[in-house]
C-alpha cells in the first residue's frame, strides 16, 4: 500500500523477483546511487546515480597524467568496495579501462576492504606487510577506506 519504493541496493543481483512483485502491485521503483542487473529493465522507472564507471576512468587518468614521467613498473594496490556492488564493479572496471593501456601500470593486490575505514586500514596493513616498499600506489574506491589505509602508511612509518 506504498505509492512508490525507492532504494539503494547493497548488491546489484538477486532483485528480479522483489522487482517483479513490485511491477505486478503497479508500485514503481527509483533506484538510487547503485544500479542493479536484471534482464528486464522495465522492472524500475529510473536510476538515478553517479556513473561509477566513469570515476573510475577518471581515477586512471589522473594516475596515468600524474606518474607519465616514472620509470619502471608504477605496482598498485587496490581497495575494491562491497563485492558485488555497482561502485565496486564500475569503478574497478572503469579503472582498468584506462591503465591497461599502458604495461607499466600493474595491480599487484586487489581486496575487498567493504567500503569502511576500519577494514580498508586492516587490508592496507596486509598489503604493506606482503609487498612493502614494492608498493607505488594506492587506489581506493571511497574515501573513508583510504583515510583508513593512509593510517595504516603512516603507522608503518610510510608516506
Amino acid at each position: 500500500r506504498v505509492d512508490v519504493i525507492a532504494f539503494w541496493p547493497v548488491v546489484e543481483s538477486g532483485w528480479e523477483p522483489v522487482l517483479r512483485e513490485a511491477k505486478a502491485a503497479k508500485i514503481p521503483v527509483v533506484l538510487t546511487d547503485r544500479a542493479v542487473n536484471v534482464k528486464d529493465t522495465s522492472l524500475y522507472v529510473t536510476f538515478m546515480g553517479s556513473d561509477f564507471v566513469e570515476e573510475g576512468r577518471k581515477a586512471g587518468r589522473w594516475l596515468v597524467e600524474k606518474m607519465k614521467d616514472s620509470k619502471g613498473d608504477v605496482n598498485i594496490v587496490e581497495l575494491q568496495g562491497t563485492v558485488g556492488s555497482a561502485p565496486a564493479i564500475d569503478r574497478k572496471k572503469g579503472f582498468e579501462e584506462v591503465i591497461k593501456a599502458d604495461p607499466k601500470f600493474k595491480i599487484i593486490r586487489s581486496q575487498t576492504g567493504d567500503f569502511t575505514r576500519a577494514k580498508g586500514k586492516e587490508v592496507m596493513e596486509a598489503f604493506l606487510k606482503a609487498e612493502g616498499k614494492k608498493i607505488n600506489v594506492l587506489y581506493a574506491h571511497n574515501d573513508d577506506m583510504a583515510i583508513g589505509a593512509i593510517q595504516a602508511i603512516e603507522e608503518a612509518g610510510l608516506k
